[in-house]
């Protein structure tokens, strides 16, 4: 019995194994680097929880057996582990991420990449993480209150979200452009923004000191943007698609006057000048809200596509890109369509060839309503007027006794077609030379080619095309960018020293041609602009054409002693066009110093302060921004008489000057980086002051010659600040993690010098010893009120209601003499701050952003209504006998309660909740087992703001645009 029961045991046991076996499988595949694509070899392959496994062989190749159910384990050292569920699967091919610390990311520097532990200047990266994140129209918005450094100044909100500015550091030139140089691929680039798209950009680098602007010469004085574009980091192919859904709304907009509250506030003011159109809708209770009617709840939606992969000698990222996005103003569109091919072939071992080339579709078509025109603003018109005719067609002159005024809805109805095509290739071949390691050539070529189509007709249901019969303009504009650059890099290691040197030689050409036509006098509207050589009034032909070409050479040497002594030392040469013959060429030097004071062996160990490192720095850059033709003496036409002969003539306009030259920027950084708490948080502090000289101005000379101005040298700025940033984990647990990113920056900017001396230039508001963008005029000093005695004062005349201005002098007389500074236009200080809570699968991102310590005039206290109360206002507290308030005046004829003209004041400091976006990521069995990455997510932008300013929005710039627009978007991201 005893030996039965062994039997059956024994066959039991034997049954199972035999199940045992036939349930396990043999999976093959392949192991390579996700950066390089190159293939590992000796990699770990282990099955979870069990000890068997196997290395990859030379080829990066394995074989192991296991179970459907098992999870394969995938290591190598630097590389971070992957875990992967077998399931059906026979062949599992796996990119290992390399496991890089912060301090060894390597980032670009422009010409080259660095490790961030090597870097001398200030610089700073916007994450990929980060770009994925965020529904973004243009890179632009990503950079808002993400960096330090940073300040954006958006003048209005619109569908493409282009009309903003960006300022590095500061303002350093008076009357050159302040913006910043971008590269794009490598390509110093001259598009518009919107054209790029952002879900094609891998990575966003700000070059910010002189250090490491200095590679870009004259172009660099104002920083350096670098996006690099997405390539393939995996052996198999990845197929990605990223897309969302939302709506815009307005965030806030000041109250206008409506039908009953206008005429009331007319009847006070121009008593019994009510119109009979005013007249008859208010008798009927009707009146219009044009800022309803011009603005919508609009729609945005984005669609991408990519394919990418890479292999031991090729690297692929193919996208597809469809974003369609309106404006919160009615006919505001922005469409984008991109193609985009990022390749590189290794021919051999010692020569690389790659492309990285973008197709684009652009339209802008259709035109929206005025908000702030005098004749046509949405803001002003009259509500008691009429926007639609009885038959439901839009009016021409909605006020008939006040013709001047037009439809504000009008562009509505203008047929209109706004293409640009666009190609931008960035092109290169690489060769290393077998006979010296380490020196390579790079040749490498850019082309950057629009032509933007654009044609308008103003039918005769427009004012404007009424008056002429009709209205076509048919306009083409070509820009072209050309570029060749030579680059060659030495990099050689001996012992403890390492040395890279790159050099430069490079020229590009820039080429701007425009051409429009002009017709009017149309038989018919049908045809629209198709019909210009029907137009039977003669036609209005114009053409603009510039060109400007700039030749460089380059020299930049790194030097590295045993990871802890790191210099940086760079010389670039360029020639601009724009400048005058005695100065065509400008050299800029730079230098850098970086010390890693943790690598030597007197810094203690210790779990609070694990990495220390201090930079310093000192360069010079360029500024070039300004006209190809700024350095020639110009004509202007002047018609004039002979007898009863109008004749044409020409005028001198401007003065050449062959001495102008480059406007010059020197740069003193300071800063330090440090690793707290086993390098679980970053930070970064950096102290700059620069000093900008011979800034271009118009010169006052004599006027013998008939001419009063030249542009000439004669200005100097400088800017002082500190910078601070801070990033990594405050909580980091198994399921729950909450990271943290923040950032602080202020500036002082400040004129030193005008027309070479220490005079003011009252007329243009420039002051020395003050910022570029000071306000100045008469203050506010309140409201007179009954019973104050005004005959002591500066006002003798002045009664209850009237606005009381500050006799700044003391001598009771209010002149141009009181006029006083009222804060600046540029923020002192900017801040962001984003916290990412994660709990399992489940992410909270939230993002604020501040401004502080700027002044802006605020336009929309202003009631500019014209004489006799033709416009509409926004919606005020009027003093009154009843209301004795002390923040505005009466509401009498503006001119006499407010007759010296005072502006009003405020500060536009805010704090936003910029962006709050909830995401989750599908983790289970059955997207493993496919090998599905999906996160949904849903985000919501400008949705609450703090602050003090009345007016339209404190972030624009201009007060009476588009309106500030809320977001409220959903989306996905799927990986295959």
């Amino acid at each position: 019995m005893k030996t039965k029961f062994c039997l059956l045991i024994s066959s039991l046991i034997i049954l199972g194994l035999q199940v045992l076996i036939a349930q396990q499988k043999t999976i093959s595949g392949n192991i390579t680097d996700s950066e390089t694509g190159e293939f590992i070899v000796g990699a770990n392959i282990l099955v979870k929880g069990a000890s068997r496994g196997v290395t990859s062989d030379l080829d990066g190749n394995f074989n192991i057996s296991a179970n459907s159910s098992d999870i394969l384990v995938f290591s190598y050292i630097g590389f971070i582990s992957q875990e992967i569920l077998i399931g059906s699967s026979l062949s599992i091919n796996v990119a290992l991420v390399p496991d890089v610390s912060e301090l060894d990311e390597v980032v670009l520097v422009g010409y080259g990449t660095q490790r961030k532990n090597d870097l001398t200047g200030s610089v700073s990266v916007i994450s990929p993480q980060r770009l994925e994140e965020k529904t973004n129209t243009n890179f632009r918005q990503a950079l808002q209150g993400s960096l330090p450094g940073i300040t954006i100044n958006t003048n209005t909100s619109n569908a493409e979200g282009n009309d903003v500015g960006i300022l590095i550091r500061g303002r350093n030139s008076i009357s050159a452009s302040n913006s910043p140089l971008v590269v794009y691929d490598g390509i110093p680039y001259s598009g518009s923004i919107s054209d790029i798209n952002p879900s094609d950009i891998k990575s966003i680098t700000v070059l910010k000191d002189a250090s490491s602007t200095a590679i870009y010469g004259s172009r660099g004085s104002n920083g350096v943007i670098l996006i690099e574009t997405k390539k393939g980091v995996s052996s198999k192919p990845t197929i990605s698609y990223s897309g969302y859904s939302g709506v815009n709304e307005i965030a806030h907009i000041p109250e206008v006057y409506q039908g009953q509250g206008f005429a009331g506030f007319k009847e006070v003011r121009e008593p019994g000048e009510l119109t009979q159109t005013e007249i008859d809708n208010l008798m009927a209770g009707k009146t219009t809200n044009w800022l309803e009617l011009a603005t919508r709840s609009a729609q945005k939606q984005e669609h991408n596509i990519s394919v990418s992969g890479a292999s031991k000698n090729a690297n692929y990222y193919i996208s597809l890109g469809y974003q369609d996005v309106q404006g919160i103003a009615i006919n505001d569109k922005f469409q984008r369509t991109t193609l985009r091919t990022n390749v590189s072939f290794n021919i051999n071992e010692n020569i690389k060839f790659g492309t990285n080339t973008q197709l684009s579709y652009i339209d802008r078509s259709g035109l929206s309503p005025s908000f702030s025109s005098n004749a046509a603003g949405a803001y002003f018109t009259n509500p008691l007027t009429n926007a639609y005719n009885p038959d439901g067609s839009l009016t021409l002159y909605p006020w008939p006794e006040e013709q001047y005024f037009t439809n504000p809805l009008a562009p509505t109805l203008v047929d209109n077609s706004n293409i640009n095509n666009k190609i931008f290739t960035a092109n290169y071949i690489e060769i290393k030379t077998p006979f010296l390691p380490g020196l390579s050539y790079k040749l490498n070529t850019g082309v950057e080619y629009s032509n933007r189509n654009e044609r308008t007709y103003w039918g005769r249901d427009t004012a404007r095309g009424n008056l002429v019969n009709g209205e076509a303009i048919v306009e083409n504009i070509v820009n072209e960018n050309f570029l060749i650059e030579n680059i060659i890099n030495y990099e050689k290691t001996f012992g403890k020293h390492n040395i890279n040197f790159t050099g430069l030689y490079s020229a590009q050409k820039i080429t701007y041609e425009g051409h429009e036509t002009v017709g009017k006098g149309f038989s018919s509207d049908v045809l629209t602009y198709f019909q210009m050589n029907l137009a039977t009034l003669p036609k209005e032909v114009s053409q603009s054409f510039d060109q400007e070409t700039l030749i460089s050479q380059m020299g930049r040497l790194n030097y590295n002693f045993d990871d802890k002594y790191l210099a940086t030392f760079t010389l670039r040469r360029d020639g601009y066009t724009g400048f005058g013959d005695n100065n065509k060429y400008g050299v800029f030097p730079s230098a850098g110093f970086s010390w890693n004071v943790s690598n030597e062996s007197f810094f203690p160990e210790n779990p609070f302060v694990n990495n220390l490192r201090l930079r310093l720095t000192y360069g010079e850059s360029g500024n070039q921004d300004i006209s190809s033709v700024a350095n020639l003496a110009r004509l202007d036409d002047l018609s004039y008489l002979d007898g009863d002969i109008t004749a044409p003539g020409y005028i001198p306009l401007v003065l050449g000057n062959n001495n102008l030259t480059w406007e010059t920027t020197a740069t003193y950084n300071l800063g330090i980086d440090m690793g707290l708490l086993n390098n679980r948080f970053q930070i970064s502090l950096d102290a700059y002051k620069s000093e900008s000289s011979d800034l271009l101005l118009n010169k006052l000379i004599p006027s013998v010659q008939g001419i009063r101005r030249i542009i000439d040298n004669v200005a100097n700025t400088k800017n002082f600040g500190v910078e601070a940033a801070i990033s990594g984990f405050v909580i980091d647990t198994k399921d729950f993690k909450w990271s943290t990113n923040g950032n602080f920056s202020y500036n002082k900017n400040e004129i030193i010098s005008l027309q070479g001396g220490d005079e003011d230039d009252i007329a243009n508001r420039l002051f020395i010893g003050q910022p570029i963008r000071i306000n100045y005029g008469l203050q506010f000093d309140g409201i007179w009120q009954t019973g104050q005695d005004t005959s002591g004062s500066a006002q003798p005349d002045a009664i209850p209601g009237d606005v009381k201005v500050l006799d700044a002098n003391g001598d009771l007389t209010i002149s141009s003499d009181d006029r006083v500074f009222l804060g600046q236009r540029d923020p002192k200080f900017t801040w962001g701050l984003t916290n990412t809570f994660k709990y399992k699968n489940f992410s909270l991102d939230v993002f604020i952003h501040g401004v502080e310590g700027v002044t802006k005039q605020n336009t929309t206290r202003n009631t500019n209504v014209f004489g006799g109360v033709q416009r509409n206002t926004f919606v005020q507290n009027f003093w009154s006998v009843e209301n004795p308030i002390n923040s505005f005046y009466r509401n009498d004829g503006i001119v006499r309660a407010n007759v010296h003209g005072v502006q009003f004041y405020e500060s536009a400091d805010f704090v936003r909740i910029k962006d709050i976006t909830l995401s989750y990521k599908f983790n289970d069995s059955l997207f493993r087992t496919n090998n599905v990455d999906l996160k949904m997510y849903i985000t919501a932008r400008n949705l609450f703001t703090i602050t003090n300013w009345s007016g339209l929005d404190p972030e624009l710039n201009s007060q009476f645009g588009a309106p500030l627009q809320k977001e409220f978007v959903f989306g996905m991201n799927i990986k295959l």
